[in-house]
């Protein structure tokens, strides 16, 4: 589909569609909104439930048609069926009768050129040569020779007959065949022809039924459409005479006169019904102004006291605000003073902690060199040469030394 926009798809259609059923309903809200008689008076139930048993019966009619057309359908199927299953039995029985024909007349051993492919030719074969009148004896065999060959012609003669009567009964069997074949296209055809007659039958009696419903649902349709005109003059009548009294008992009504004593309340003196209401009196009017303006200066007083509130409160979180600021300095000062004196509390013992590093390390050289002293010694008095006495005092000094440093 082409517009003046270009080709529209189906997502553009479906839009298009649901643009449109918006529309419709919100028409047909519009006038179920602006219908004043169905705003005030509500809807028309007797109509509604006669449509509502109009339409179930036609519901119920349209239902028992199909059923009818239904019953029909499947009617038709079970003739088509049980002719289908009549015709299958009746090919079979055909087919039965051609099988049979072939098993009896038809079979391998009655053919004419059986004897040369008989598997059993050499056993029923036989002998070679019975009498000189042989029959079975050829010219290749050479067992018989042409002078001695006395029953040449009868040989002949009986060969001659032989073939003609294996010609008639071949020609006789075509005939008959011929006959079979033609009698059970016969039969076939008639049945074809009684089929078609029959589902041509079926097709018309089909046809004319749904005629006949269809004939029915129009002059159905024809009625329901009469009946419906006349109930729409009836009620546009009903409804004229409705409008016209409407507009009598309107113009008529307390509300166009303005009858004040209308508007107000059987229920409670002091209230006035709203749609009925047409203005307050002079004194009325006086009492309003005198309470609108008493209500005026007690807003102005409510204002005054709520503003003073606001500044009572304001000023209380100023304070509270200063107050807080304070202890936090405070707790500030109180944290930084604990923290130096976990400073200098470190200084303390950092510098303890190095003199007692300083005084355990010359206490442990003092150590070593006093047992280092004490094993030199002892060693040197168990060598009994003086001349190696200083080189292995030496030697054993510096190894020593060496080794416990």
């Amino acid at each position: 589909m082409a517009s003046g926009l270009g080709v529209l798809t189906q997502a553009d259609l479906n839009e298009a569609m649901k643009l449109e059923k918006r529309r419709q309903f919100e028409e047909e809200r519009k006038k179920r909104i602006f219908n004043a008689k169905q705003r005030l008076y509500g809807l028309d139930l007797d109509a509604l439930e006669k449509q509502i048993s109009e339409k179930t019966k036609q519901r119920r009619i349209e239902v028992d048609c199909e059923k009818r057309y239904e019953h029909q359908t499947q009617a038709i199927q079970d003739a088509i069926k049980s002719k289908e299953l009549e015709l299958g039995k009746h090919k079979q029985a055909i087919e039965s009768d051609l099988n049979y024909y072939r098993c009896r007349f038809q079979r391998k051993d009655q053919r004419r050129e059986f004897d040369l492919n008989d598997p059993n030719w050499i056993k029923n074969s036989q002998p070679v040569r019975i009498a000189d009148d042989d029959l079975n004896l050829g010219i290749s065999s050479a067992q018989v020779f042409p002078g001695e060959d006395l029953g040449f012609k009868e040989r002949k003669q009986r060969q001659r007959e032989q073939q003609r009567a294996w010609l008639d009964q071949q020609v006789i069997e075509k005939k008959r065949a011929e006959e079979c074949r033609l009698k059970a296209d016969k039969i076939l055809q008639e049945s074809i022809q009684s089929r078609d007659k029959r589902l041509e039958e079926m097709a018309n009696s089909s046809r004319r039924i749904r005629n006949e419903i269809v004939d029915s649902i129009r002059h159905y349709n024809s009625e329901m459409a009469k009946r419906k005109s006349e109930e729409r003059a009836q009620k546009k009548k009903e409804n004229n005479e409705d409008d016209m009294a409407e507009i009598y008992n309107m113009l008529t009504s307390d509300m166009l006169t303005e009858n004040p004593d209308v508007a107000q309340s059987k229920t409670n003196p002091k209230k006035k019904v709203a749609y009925m209401f047409r203005g307050m009196t002079r004194e009325e009017l006086n009492k309003f102004r005198k309470e609108q303006h008493q209500q005026m200066l007690e807003r102005e007083t409510q204002k005054r006291d709520e503003q003073l509130m606001d500044k009572q409160w304001e000023q209380y979180a100023l304070n509270m605000d200063r107050e807080l600021m304070l202890k936090q300095l405070e707790m500030k000062r109180k944290k930084q003073a604990e923290l130096q004196e976990v400073i200098d509390y470190n200084s303390i013992l950092a510098k303890e902690q190095k003199l007692q590093k300083e005084y355990n390390k010359n206490v442990y050289e003092q150590f070593v060199h006093h047992i280092n002293m004490d094993m030199v010694h002892s060693t040197c008095h168990l060598i009994d040469s003086p001349t190696i006495y200083k080189y292995d005092e030496i030697k054993f000094i510096s190894l020593f030394t060496s080794r416990y440093s």
